[in-house]
C-alpha cells in the first residue's frame, strides 16, 4: 500500500492542464494515473504520459540512440513527437514525453517460453545497437568497469567505517557489519576477473546501447508472442554483458539463484548473437559484483531513498541473506561455462 502513496505523492509533481496536451497532435478524452505514469486515451489510441527525471541532453541521448536502434530493430518504446517536433514538451514543473503504449502482459521470468523469447531478442536489441555513435559523457560506461568497482570497494569500507563508529547501533549496522567483509571480497574478486580477462580488448569497439532496467514489467510480451522493450531512462552505452548480467541477476535473485535460468538466459542469447569464451569470461566478472548488496548499502548510508528505516532493514536482510544460493550459482557458472 506504501508504494501507492509514493506513486500517489510522484504524480502530484505532475502539472496537467490543456496547455500540456495542445502540445500534441492528438486530443485526450482521458487520464488515468497509473504507477509513476498517466495513460491518455485520446482520439489516436492509448498512450503514457511521463515525466522525466534528467535533463534534455539525456532525454536527447535516450530518443536518438532509440532512432538508431529502430533502423534495424522496431520492438523499442517509440516516442510522439510534439507539434514543433520535439521528443519532449518543457513546462515550469520539468520535462514530459509522451510514448506509445504497446499492448501486451509482461514477461514472467518463470516461464522458460517467456526467458527464452526475452533472451534471444535482447541479443537482437543488441546487434541493432552496435557501431552506435550517439554519446553522452554521464552513459557512456565503456571501459569504465574497474574505476566503478573500485569506488563501491571505497565505498563499502566507508560504510563499515561509519557503521562501527555508531555507538547504539541500529539493525541495519549490525546487519551490514556481519556482511560488510564478504561482500567486500566479492568485490576484489570481481576487479581480479576483469584484470585477467579481455575486457579492454572488447572495450574497444564491442560496445551498444544497453538497456540496463531489464525487470519483467519492462519487457513486454505482446498478443503475436513479439517481445518488446520498455523504460529506456537509465539507457547507457557499455558492452553487451552488462545487459545479460543484468536480466540474469533479475531473473534468478527471486528464484534462488537457479543456474538453469541463467543457462537458458545465454544459450538463448547465443541463438541470436553467439558468445565467444572469452566474453562468458567478462559476464562472469559483470556477475560476481554484489549489486543487490551495494545498492541497498549506498541507499541507507547515503540516504538517497526516502523509505523508513525499516524498509532498510528488511531489504538488507532479503538481499544479503541468498549469500549460499549466490555462490552456488557463481561456482555452477565456472563449472558449466
Amino acid at each position: 500500500m506504501e508504494y501507492r502513496y509514493r506513486d500517489k505523492a510522484y504524480l502530484s509533481n505532475y502539472t496537467l492542464d490543456t496547455t500540456l496536451f495542445d502540445k500534441f497532435d492528438f486530443l485526450v478524452e482521458d487520464v488515468i494515473p497509473i504507477r509513476s505514469v498517466y495513460i491518455l486515451k485520446t482520439d489516436k489510441g492509448m498512450k503514457v504520459l511521463k515525466k522525466v527525471m534528467y535533463d534534455i541532453d539525456e532525454l536527447n541521448f535516450i530518443y536518438d540512440s532509440l532512432s538508431y536502434i529502430r533502423k534495424t530493430y522496431e520492438n523499442v518504446v517509440n516516442f510522439r513527437l510534439s507539434s514543433d517536433g520535439n521528443s519532449y514538451v518543457k513546462d515550469a514543473s520539468g520535462l514530459y514525453v509522451v510514448l506509445d503504449i504497446i499492448d501486451g502482459r509482461e514477461c514472467v521470468f518463470e516461464n522458460p517460453v517467456d526467458l527464452k523469447n526475452a533472451s534471444r531478442h535482447l541479443a537482437k536489441l543488441h546487434r541493432a545497437g552496435e557501431n552506435i555513435e550517439t554519446f553522452h559523457e554521464k552513459r557512456f560506461k565503456v571501459g569504465r568497469i574497474l574505476e566503478k568497482y573500485n569506488t563501491a570497494l571505497d565505498n563499502l569500507k566507508k560504510f563499515k567505517e561509519i557503521a562501527s563508529m555508531h555507538v547504539n547501533k541500529k539493525e541495519f549496522d549490525k546487519l551490514y557489519l556481519s556482511y560488510a567483509d564478504y561482500y567486500i571480497n566479492c568485490i576484489y574478486s570481481a576487479i581480479e576477473c576483469i584484470k585477467q580477462s579481455q575486457y579492454i580488448k572488447y572495450s574497444r569497439n564491442k560496445y551498444v546501447l544497453c538497456h540496463h532496467d531489464l525487470a519483467h514489467h519492462n519487457i513486454i510480451i505482446d498478443n503475436d508472442n513479439e517481445v518488446h522493450f520498455l523504460d529506456f531512462d537509465y539507457s547507457l552505452i557499455d558492452l553487451p554483458m552488462h545487459d545479460i548480467s543484468n536480466i540474469i541477476i533479475k531473473a534468478i535473485k527471486h528464484n534462488r539463484w537457479d543456474i538453469d535460468i541463467g543457462k537458458t538466459i545465454i544459450k538463448s542469447y547465443g541463438e541470436e548473437k553467439p558468445l565467444s569464451s572469452e566474453e562468458l569470461d567478462i559476464l562472469y566478472g559483470y556477475l560476481l559484483f554484489p549489486k543487490d548488496f551495494y545498492d541497498i548499502s549506498t541507499s541507507y548510508y547515503f540516504r538517497n531513498r526516502d523509505w523508513e528505516e525499516e524498509e532498510f532493514l528488511e531489504k538488507l536482510k532479503r538481499k544479503a541473506e541468498y549469500r549460499e544460493d549466490r555462490e552456488k550459482f557463481l561456482d555452477n557458472y565456472k563449472r558449466y561455462f
